[in-house]
């Protein structure tokens, strides 16, 4: 990693007040790019996410623009920063040279348009470099963290960490953070000031807003009134690397959301869609399908402590397609997940809306739904009533390594397949 001259690897001297002191963000700023962090993480399963405004704090005092470190060097364009100069680090030789990490959290792939290509032009936006900081948390839990093995069980354990100086928790997160964000593995004075400071800069940004700024794990609290889930809203949660996802126009909303398939055993990239009814009884549930390429598209639904499997062909489908109708319970376990891990790769699959309508003809809140059009869709799914038919595509598999923050640069096209 390349950071900015306060944020150094291990072995750097320690950052002196005046460092810190020319970051110019107001407290409005940060208190607006808290709430960027807050509910991007979120988007991603992580509803903890003052730790993540803990490492920005600690890093580089919020600051996203260079407007707001012009010590530092001038990186490309952002929106973020009303089209000025996004902040690059000023470590890795001449401002001309133009290296350096980008952003708030600092992602540097070598040269700044290899950083780009590297983690698409998102990398500029506070939300963009926000999710991607979620990724990198995910990635190195997964390696560090005994019995976190997946994108869920990595939320699941930074989402449990209490803002608590000593909480065992706590403290294994700033030790995680000082060594795999920082590179300072050890026990030295320096490496244990920095561990710290991510724990106390995160746990101060936690009390100085208060849990409810933060609180976002219960945003899911029901089902939309029309029963449509879209992508990116209070009830949907996506997975995997943030560079993997595109928005498209088309669909629900007129945008939708792909990733490339691949043949891995365990998906890479993933989307949720919660359900969260007020009350038990039988839902149809449909999955809206534009532009997708997929032929083998496993949506999987947890119900009722089952899980039921639909296989659709996505390249032949345009518009609601059914799944099934399913007994929900309403126990706040439920929902329906399609990963990119289909057995077949190469392929766009496609993210949209899913819509779940109570076939006792009530809406969300007990309330007569009435009647409404079906939203246009068609075949292409194996589906029955009460949990369905369940086809499976089966191909032969091969692992697909998942990509970490320090990675070979490469080229991505606008169709970025993995390969």
């Amino acid at each position: 990693m390349r950071w900015l001259v306060l944020a150094c690897v291990a072995g750097c001297a320690e950052p002196t007040l005046s460092d810190v002191e020319q970051f110019s963000v107001s407290a409005q700023v940060k208190q607006e790019r808290a709430a960027l962090i807050r509910d991007t993480a979120a988007e991603m399963g992580l509803y903890n996410a003052a730790l993540l405004g803990g490492v920005a704090e600690s890093e580089t005092g919020f600051a996203h623009c260079w407007s707001e470190a012009q010590f530092a060097c001038m990186g490309p364009a952002s929106s973020s920063c009303n089209g000025g100069p996004v902040i690059a680090g000023a470590a890795d030789g001449p401002c001309t040279d133009m290296q350096g990490g980008l952003g708030m959290f600092q992602f540097d792939a070598g040269t700044y348009a290899q950083t780009i290509a590297t983690y698409t032009d998102s990398i500029l936006t506070v939300e963009g470099n926000t999710a991607q900081a979620v990724s990198f948390f995910v990635d190195k839990a997964e390696l560090d963290i005994p019995g976190v093995t997946d994108w869920m069980s990595a939320v699941a354990w930074f989402n449990s960490i209490p803002f608590v100086v000593g909480d065992p928790l706590t403290e294994q997160w700033a030790q995680l953070m000082a060594c795999r964000y920082n590179g300072c593995c050890s026990t030295s004075t320096t490496c244990t000031t920095r561990r710290n400071g991510y724990r106390d800069n995160a746990i101060l940004l936690h009390d100085q807003l208060g849990a409810d700024f933060w609180r976002t794990e219960d945003r899911c609290a029901g089902l939309p009134v029309d029963g449509i889930i879209d992508q990116r809203t209070e009830c949907y949660v996506a997975g995997g690397e943030p560079r993997f996802w595109r928005r498209v126009s088309g669909g629900v909303g007129d945008n939708h959301e792909w990733t490339g398939t691949t043949t891995s055993q365990q998906p890479s990239n993933f989307a949720r869609w919660l359900l969260r009814p007020e009350r038990a009884t039988t839902y149809h549930i449909e999955a809206n399908i534009q532009g997708g390429e997929a032929t083998s598209a496993s949506y999987e639904v947890f119900h009722g402590g089952q899980t039921s499997v639909v296989s659709i062909d996505q390249s032949t489908a345009d518009g609601y397609v059914v799944l099934g109708d399913f007994d929900l319970t309403g126990d706040g376990t439920e929902y329906v997940m399609l990963g990119d891990n289909t057995g077949v790769s190469g392929q766009m699959l496609a993210f949209d809306a899913l819509r779940v309508t109570a076939l006792d003809g009530m809406g969300p809140g007990g309330d007569d739904a009435g009647t409404g059009d079906d939203g246009g869709g068609g075949g292409g799914g194996c589906t029955t009533s009460g949990g369905g038919a369940f086809g499976l595509v089966l191909v032969v598999l091969a692992v697909i390594p998942r990509r970490r923050r320090q990675v070979t640069v490469e080229k991505l096209s606008l169709i970025a397949y993995r390969s």
